[in-house]
């Protein structure tokens, strides 16, 4: 999101950005200001549904983010900004997330919850003028059931700096993600208990970082010398210009993983399971490693680690693939198409009343 606001700044919109939550989070309301984008929080705004009566009829375009914001504030966008674009930006569909942690734990509840999830972000993109994805799977998926409805593919941004360490001066491995999201949890604990015991005498003593923020007593219990969990780092470059590769030992989720495209942009290689790269178009021995059960989860990441020519390989096509896909030039493109007057025109705004972190963006 932070990446799509300056990129329709720079784009000549004036953009408004307004948190869910109304709160003025250093420094990343200061970084927005800095960039000519205007952050309304409390105690400016006592509410969302009040800026949008007192300045909804000023909108060309609202976007909508992510399932559970998007429900709190449809309607209001729909009463009192009525001529704007309703754009849904799903950030990934949640209900396959869920849907995957049902197949994989097997809990009733979980599948349930997969199923409300579903017929809400169903129920959003209806009401909808346009629903961005960042998967081709999903973009596909909601094509076949809307096909008169126009199903964007707006995917991750990162900045591409490239590799800067050769691999004979590279070692050790790690893994980054928030432990808010449970698929997190879930790779980490899998790879920890299957696949590390494969390895680790092999590779003798390079260590293996866990990066990302709210570590669970699980996974901190499991910490050794080697096994390092070094939480939330707010420059992550050190490592992955030390690193020699990352891993991505997923099991359910959905949308583009991040911390595939991260590592990538850095030009260190990733193994990572066919979840994670579902939905994109790295290709296996190409631009990563795809392996699913532990044993040829382990056996890639050991001749990778150890193959100077596979990972020249995979880091130069990785850096290569990442600036045409996921790069802010990339994206820059993309959303000079669809926030062009052609393309807005051909988006009505519906005339039905409807119901997603606010982006709102207006054109100058």
């Amino acid at each position: 999101m932070f990446q799509i606001l300056k990129l329709l700044h720079k784009l000549g919109h004036r953009v408004i950005f307004i948190p869910d939550n109304l709160a003025d989070i250093a420094p990343y309301t200061a970084e927005l200001q800095k960039r000519g984008i205007q952050v309304f929080y409390h105690p400016y705004i006592q509410k969302v549904r009040d800026y949008l009566i007192s300045h909804g009829s000023e909108f060309d375009v609202v976007v909508l983010s992510r399932c559970q914001f998007a429900r709190k504030h449809v309607a209001d966008v729909r009463s009192y900004a009525p001529q704007s674009r309703l754009i849904f930006d799903t950030v990934d569909l949640h209900f396959l997330r869920e849907a995957g942690e049902a197949r994989l734990t097997g809990d009733p509840e979980v599948e349930r919850k997969a199923g409300e999830t579903r017929q809400q972000e169903y129920e959003l993109i209806d009401r909808s003028d346009e629903t961005w994805v960042v998967s081709s799977t999903e973009q596909q998926l909601l094509q076949e059931k809307w096909p008169e409805k126009s199903i964007q593919l707006v995917s991750n941004i990162v900045d591409v700096p490239g590799s800067k360490t050769p691999f004979a001066l590279r070692r050790d491995w790690l893994f980054i993600g928030s432990f808010q999201h449970p698929p997190n949890i879930d790779a980490v604990l899998f790879f920890l208990k299957e696949i590390y015991p494969l390895i680790s005498e092999h590779l003798g003593d390079a260590k293996f970082y866990i990066i990302g923020d709210k570590v669970p007593p699980e996974i901190v219990a499991l910490a050794t010398e080697r096994i390092v969990v070094a939480g939330l780092q707010r420059d992550v470059r050190p490592f992955f210009e030390s690193v020699r590769l990352t891993v991505a030992p997923l099991r359910y989720g959905a949308g583009v993983k991040g911390k595939i495209n991260q590592s990538m942009a850095f030009g260190v290689p990733v193994v990572a399971t066919s979840l994670g790269v579902e939905g994109t178009k790295l290709r296996d021995r190409e631009e990563i490693l795809v392996a699913d059960e532990p044993e040829d989860f382990a056996r890639s990441l050991i001749e990778l680690y150890e193959s100077e020519d596979l990972w020249n390989r995979l880091s130069k096509n990785g850096i290569r693939k990442t600036r045409a896909l996921y790069s802010t030039k990339a994206a820059r493109k993309k959303l000079e198409f669809l926030f062009s007057d052609d393309h807005l025109k051909s988006v009505a705004p519906s005339t039905e009343a409807r119901q997603p972190d606010l982006a709102i963006a207006t054109k100058s």
